[in-house]
Formats: structure tokens, C-alpha cells, sequence
């Protein structure tokens, strides 16, 4: 015969090393119980008995048919690892009656399934016992006393002394089986120091005088320097060189100075003869001395010009030699330590003087850009901390006032905010530039009042809403009077009191819960 178990919390839990929770069998004829291993002596005629307690490293469910004397008695006991709320998948678990006649120690070495334990108490005397759960496991050693029990001398004593039963209104139910399986976890409500802040975007960006855009000194053809063409990424030193570049003339090519060496050669000639022919015509009287010095003038020019034709294949030729030998090249150079972020020019490429080449940032020390919106100014009057969530981060990055650089004096006319700037130390490149925040600014003193972390929070049709623990698979629906934000935590006004226990990881999966119409089986035999 199977047990029914539907087990109802019975005092609130005080805490992390919280007291435990005796539970009294539930009347709700819809539960799918536990089913119990084969005993000699059924148990379903028995009261039964529930507790759920905590330690600093263990949950503790169990589950248990009200103790008589000389009868064995299986102790369902589910146990979880608060360190990440999964189910201890090995140990020995031992249920120890402690009495005026000394104790009694009924044990396992191991679970029947990954945290799930039975063990068999079978009691030797009757009368008040205090019930104690010890667990040992690799790494793991936690102690849950669970309080007074009886030990009853017959059954029939045992239902005589069954409190009254009561319905579990309002009450969901989520076994433990589907708890671990949904990786559902929760934390004790407790104060907690906050802060009244003010909510903000922010984004990361290069300081002032933290980047540097490095463009060509002069006109002339890129070269490689030091074995390899810079890349993004690439960590620099100050002054270190980029890149060479070797300036090149205004001449289109060497092709065009050799022509017009050529052109010159000849006109040279040509004014050469023209100056022989007016001269024997002179002395023939034919013409006058003018022509001739006209002539003379002519071949002046044109051995001017063939001078200064091979002047310019010159100086080609040596910003040739200076582009192949590095003598004489430009060398290009980076104004400040950080890293490459963009690589604009390739080598061997001909640039103009002024054309961009590479972009460098310092990202040991950057700015934190937090957009506060105007109509919140005056809150701001007084420099406070900042605590930003990055994207892509779990730990927020929290900035306190002396980080303050400075601030905008001028609202934004497309965003209608005004801009704070914190100093950020990334000296280990933990974060990355133009990372977008969701920020929060402190605006005021810090207050004790009650919280629980946001995660904890359902929007149940704009009511926020909790799920409290009432014992190991057993919650109850919440709503709540909110009050300030602080990072992860919300403040709570109403609806919760110190030492419950809620729901911060899995709560949707408890709503959904609350909404099906269909109890939850057990999927396996205890």
C-alpha cells in the first residue's frame, strides 16, 4: 500500500542553520505519494511525519511514518547541495534517536538514487526522542537536528496522538526529483545594506588623450619595417615604428623624366643650330647682330632646361634607392603605448601626406560614459558611487566617487542626458572598449532594510510576485510592496519577513507549477 505523503510547513525557517520543519500528513487527495519499499508491517495505517531543515552546505527533506516500537520505519530523506542545489549523488546518511536510554543509530552507505536516501529506523523503547539526520559525504559533513519525536508503543496510540488535519489551500507542490532536475534554488530573506540609486546606460570608451590616429607625415610609397606589416590587435610601445615611407616626387614616373631629359637634348640641339646658322648669316650681312644674340639666348634655355631635367631623374633616383635601402625613408612611428585597432593602408601602397594609416588606443585606462537622464540632475549634485553591469560580465563594475574625471554641462539634445565620466583601471585588459552598461548611480546614504536578489522577482501581470519555501516541496505565492534597487538586490516593504526562504533561481518554473491543473507524481519507488 502506498504512503501519503503531503507534508505542510509548520513554523517559518529562521535561517541558513534554520530550525526544522515538522510537517503533518496532508489530506489533499490529489497528491501522487511516495510509495513505500515492502516493510512486514504496513504503514499507511501510521501518522505521517515530515521535516525540513538547512545547514550551512545541505538541505534536508525527509520523510517519515510516525515511530513505534519494534516496527521498522523507512526515512525518505532527500538531500541537496546548497553549494550548487543539486542532489548529493553519494554519502552515508545515519537517522540517530537520542534518549534518556542512549541513542539509536540507523544508517545507509548510499543513496537509492542520486539524493535519495532510505534508511529503516526500527525502535528499540518507546517515549520522547530527539530525532538527529548526519550526513558524510566526500568534502561534505553537515548535522540536521530535527527535534522531538515519539516513539509510540502501538499504532493505535500513534493515530490517538495524530494532530488534527487542516488543507493545504494555496499550497504548490514541486518534488524534489523535479527541483534538481530545474536546477531550482533559493535564499534566506535577511536586511542587507543599500543604497537609493538612480538607473542609467553607460558605455566604456577610450579617455581623452587615450587614442591617437596616425597619419602619413608626407606624400610616398608604404613600406614594411621591422620584418612585418602591423595588424588589430597588436600590442605597441611608445615610438615604436609602424612602418617606413619613402617620399616620392611630384613626376608622375621615371618614364616621364627620362622624356623630358630627351626633350631638353634636343632642343638644345636645335637651338645650337639655329645660333651656327645666324651667325654665318651675320657675316654675310644677311642679318643683324640681333638674330644672333637671339639665338645665343635660345641655347641658354634649352641647356637650362636639360640641366634642370636631369637634376629631378636625380633626386628620383635617390628616393628610389632610399625606398629600397632605407636611407633617407620617413619612419612611422606610434605616439603612445596601447594597441592597433584599425589598420588603414596596405603595404607598398602610395599615400598622400595627411592620408590615415593606423589607429592606436590605450586601453590600461579608460572612461566609463554613464548617460543620466536630465530630469534626474539634481540628484546628482553630490558625486557618488556607480555600479555597472556590463554585457557578456556576471561581476558588475562598481566605481566609487573618487573615479570621477568629470562631468557634461550640457544636456544632450537627442538623448536629453547629461554624460559622468569615471576612471576605469583595465590594466588587465579585462574590459573591452565600447562595452554598452546598465548602470545604477548611488544618490543617497546607505539604509538596513530587507531584501531579496532580484532574480527572486515574477512579474505576475505587473505584480511582482516571490515564491517562499515553505518546506522541501511545498511553496506558497507572494505579492510583494517593493521598495529601492541596489545592484542585484531589491528591497522589500511588504509581503515577506526575515528567515523565509524564496525561490531566486527556477521561480518560473514554480509558477508554472502553480498554474497546472495536474498534481506531480513521484517517478520513482521509495
Amino acid at each position: 500500500m502506498k504512503l501519503a505523503f503531503w507534508s505542510i510547513c509548520a513554523a517559518i525557517c529562521l535561517g541558513c542553520h534554520g530550525h526544522p520543519h515538522p510537517h503533518a500528513a496532508s489530506q489533499d487527495p490529489t497528491h501522487q505519494p511516495h510509495a513505500a519499499a515492502a516493510e512486514p508491517v504496513a504503514t499507511a495505517e501510521r501518522p505521517q511525519l515530515a521535516f525540513t531543515h538547512w545547514t550551512a552546505v545541505t538541505e534536508l527533506f525527509v520523510e517519515l511514518p510516525a515511530l513505534i516500537v519494534g516496527q521498522p520505519s523507512v526515512c525518505v530523506a532527500h538531500v541537496t547541495r546548497l553549494a550548487d542545489f543539486s542532489a548529493l549523488p553519494a554519502g552515508r546518511l545515519t537517522v540517530v534517536l537520542l534518549g534518556s536510554t542512549g541513542e539509536e543509530r540507523f544508517a545507509v552507505d548510499r543513496p537509492r538514487e542520486a539524493g535519495i536516501f532510505a534508511p529503516i529506523a526500527v525502535p528499540a523503547t518507546a517515549g520522547k526522542r530527539h530525532l538527529v539526520v548526519e550526513i558524510e559525504a566526500d568534502g561534505l559533513s553537515a548535522r540536521h537536528p530535527l527535534g522531538q519525536v515519539t516513539v509510540y508503543a502501538s499504532v493505535a496510540a500513534a493515530q490517538s496522538s495524530a494532530p488534527e488535519q487542516t488543507d493545504a489551500i494555496g499550497r504548490i507542490a514541486v518534488l524534489k526529483e523535479q527541483q534538481w532536475q530545474q536546477e531550482l534554488a533559493t535564499a534566506v530573506v535577511a536586511p542587507a545594506s543599500m543604497q537609493p540609486t538612480l538607473r542609467a546606460t553607460g558605455v566604456l570608451r577610450v579617455r581623452d588623450g587615450g587614442e591617437a590616429l596616425i597619419a602619413a607625415p608626407v606624400a610616398g610609397r608604404l613600406g614594411v619595417a621591422n620584418g612585418a606589416w602591423p595588424t588589430a590587435g597588436q600590442q605597441v610601445a611608445v615610438d615604436a615604428e609602424l612602418a617606413v615611407l619613402a617620399p616620392r616626387l611630384e613626376a608622375a614616373d621615371r618614364a616621364s623624366l627620362d622624356l623630358a631629359v630627351t626633350q631638353a637634348q634636343l632642343q638644345v640641339r636645335q637651338a645650337d643650330r639655329e645660333r651656327q646658322r645666324m651667325a654665318a648669316l651675320h657675316a654675310d650681312g644677311a642679318v643683324p647682330e640681333r638674330r644672333v644674340q637671339e639665338a645665343e639666348h635660345q641655347v641658354a634655355v634649352a641647356q637650362a632646361n636639360l640641366a634642370a631635367s636631369r637634376q629631378r631623374i636625380a633626386q628620383f633616383s635617390g628616393a628610389w634607392r632610399a625606398a629600397n635601402h632605407d636611407q633617407g625613408a620617413v619612419h612611422v612611428q606610434a605616439p603612445l603605448t596601447g594597441a592597433i585597432v584599425e589598420v588603414l593602408a596596405v603595404a607598398g601602397s602610395f599615400v598622400q601626406a595627411g592620408d590615415p594609416l593606423f589607429r592606436v588606443i590605450d586601453p590600461s585606462r579608460l572612461w566609463l560614459q554613464v548617460q543620466v537622464p536630465a530630469i534626474d540632475a539634481e540628484l546628482l549634485a553630490t558625486p557618488r558611487q556607480v555600479f555597472a553591469q556590463l554585457e557578456g560580465f556576471a561581476t558588475p563594475l562598481a566605481l566609487d566617487a573618487t573615479a570621477l574625471v568629470g562631468r557634461s554641462v550640457a544636456v544632450d539634445p537627442l538623448t536629453r542626458t547629461l554624460s559622468l565620466f569615471y576612471a576605469v583601471n583595465n590594466a588587465n585588459g579585462r574590459w573591452p572598449v565600447g562595452a554598452t552598461a546598465q548602470v545604477q548611480v548611488a544618490t543617497g546614504e546607505p539604509i538596513s532594510t530587507l531584501a531579496v536578489p532580484l532574480s527572486a522577482l515574477v512579474d505576475d501581470g505587473g505584480t511582482p510576485v516571490v515564491f517562499v519555501q515553505l518546506h522541501g516541496e511545498s511553496f506558497e505565492r507572494r505579492t510583494l510592496r517593493t521598495g529601492i534597487r541596489d545592484r542585484a538586490l531589491v528591497a522589500i516593504a511588504s509581503g515577506l519577513v526575515a528567515g523565509e526562504r524564496v525561490v531566486i533561481r527556477g521561480a518560473w518554473s514554480v509558477k508554472l507549477a502553480a498554474a497546472s491543473t495536474v498534481s506531480p507524481a513521484h517517478g520513482h519507488p521509495h
